[in-house]
């Protein structure tokens, strides 16, 4: 390996304006060869089509009415494709996301949104043991173009990355100039971080882990050293430490360990909490009252947004009295019910454990996976810096706790109202206080879709 006093002040700073054109769908869209309203869409066309339209050449042409049967919907765009099989339209068409458009048809692929990233990722251990590479970010994307073979640089896999490999990040990289410059960058901070340890190997890992490191570990780039393996976790920007957190649907949450009955319990919550948002309707409001009664909830799936038009249908009957299904008159008293009645569940230390428990399989990976620490590598085209992570052994030895007794001073405060609550404990062996805010809502920007609300927090303090 190269010594890390290679490194040199040479990496040059210029500001290049990047333009991102911003991909153009349309019916009318015209390029230098005439009228092109055909698409390149992110769709299995051998599974979700052929089989439907039959064996020819199939395209997918942009237009703003239809016609025929919907094949297939990607996403909930606005965005429709009548089928073409050699030439001729078919009475199928396919609804998407613009996100799901990846190029005008016979033009070059849109770029990759994950490229950026991948690039000063990879670039951040690559420059590192290649640090004679380091000039200045125009000539590297020259000189690169013209290179073959492998890199040094290893996948979580022990695959080795190749020049190809780079060169094929950089094509599809809007801001590539830019995110050379902080490959570079990252690299002298790795090489000061890690202060002269004999490097062995080095992993950009944007998938799998190197062999024995758990798959939860939040590092994008690895480097191993003659004591261990060392993580550093990208930023664009300057982040803050991880703290153990909830991002998902609360079903999915509460059936991460399995216990049925805890699962089971919630779900009776969820449903309960409907009806007694339900039994809050006049009579007097006719429709209001019919649809709410009529409609049974337990046949619902437990999903965000599985029930979408039933609500519609619902909210629409509500309408006809002067009521907002999804807001003051059904969605607000269903979420702060179950807000109420969940905060009253994890005051038990038994839910407790049980809750913090599920946090901690979220969050941490197997204890006897091979340790490997990280930092926050903070990446800039002025320069970059590495941030310390607090150690969370202590949060770690809480969550994983299989004692009910090691909890005291439970907790829980809530307004009626709002969709948060505070929950707080004690930890009794590490004599630890503990307090985090947990919320429930929905995210469907249309609306509520679904009786399983998401759960999140912003972490334990």
């Amino acid at each position: 390996m190269k010594s890390f006093s290679q490194f040199t002040d040479k990496v040059t700073v210029r500001n290049p304006k990047h333009v991102i054109r911003e991909l153009t769908v349309s019916p009318h869209y015209k390029n230098k060869n005439g009228f092109n309203p055909f698409y390149v869409l992110d769709i299995d066309t051998d599974k979700d089509v052929k089989p439907t339209v039959g064996a020819g050449q199939i395209l997918y042409k942009s237009v703003e009415n239809p016609s025929g049967e919907l094949i297939k919907k990607l996403g909930n765009g606005k965005y429709y494709f009548q089928v073409v099989v050699d030439g001729s339209d078919t009475p199928y068409y396919v609804q998407s996301t613009k996100s799901n458009v990846k190029s005008h048809f016979g033009s070059k692929s849109r770029k990759d949104s994950t490229a950026s990233s991948n690039v000063n990722e990879l670039l951040t251990v690559h420059f590192l043991i290649h640090p004679d590479q380091i000039q200045n970010q125009f000539d590297f994307e020259k000189w690169v173009a013209g290179q073959s073979g492998g890199t040094g640089v290893l996948a979580g896999s022990g695959k080795e990355v190749t020049y190809e490999d780079i060169v094929m990040l950089l094509d599809k990289d809007e801001t590539s100039l830019r995110d050379i410059l902080i490959g570079m960058n990252n690299a002298k901070a790795v090489a000061q971080d890690l202060k002269g340890r004999t490097i062995k190997n080095v992993y950009w890992v944007p998938r799998g882990k190197p062999a024995g490191i758990g798959g939860k570990n939040p590092s994008d780039v690895i480097v191993q050293t003659a004591d261990g393996y060392q993580g550093y976790s990208n930023k664009i920007s300057g982040g803050a430490d991880a703290t153990p957190k909830i991002n998902t649907n609360i079903v999915a949450f509460y059936s991460k360990v399995g216990d049925k009955g805890q699962v089971g319990r919630i779900q009776s919550m969820i449903d309960n909490a409907w009806n007694t948002a339900g039994s809050m309707i006049d009579p007097k409001r006719k429709n209001a009252y019919k649809a709410i009664n009529s409609f049974n909830i337990k046949k619902e799936k437990f999903s965000e947004s599985a029930s979408q038009r039933a609500f519609a249908t619902i909210a629409k009957e509500f309408a006809k009295d002067g009521l907002d299904f999804y807001t003051t008159d059904m969605y607000w008293p269903f979420r702060n019910t179950l807000l109420e009645d969940f905060s009253k569940y994890v005051s038990s230390p038994k839910n407790l454990l049980y809750f913090l428990n599920t946090m901690g399989y979220y969050t941490y990976d197997d204890p006897n996976a091979t340790p490997c620490p990280y930092k926050l590598l903070i990446g800039s085209e002025k320069g970059s810096t590495i941030k310390e992570v607090s150690g969370d052994d202590s949060t770690r030895q809480m969550l994983m706790s299989d004692n009910t007794r090691d909890f005291s001073g439970i907790k829980t405060s809530y307004d009626g109202k709002q969709q948060t609550f505070k929950l707080s404990w004690t930890y009794k062996p590490l004599k630890i206080s503990a307090e985090m805010p947990v919320v429930l809502r929905t995210r469907q920007a249309g609306g509520w879709a679904g009786k399983s609300l998401y759960i999140t927090s912003s972490g334990i303090k």
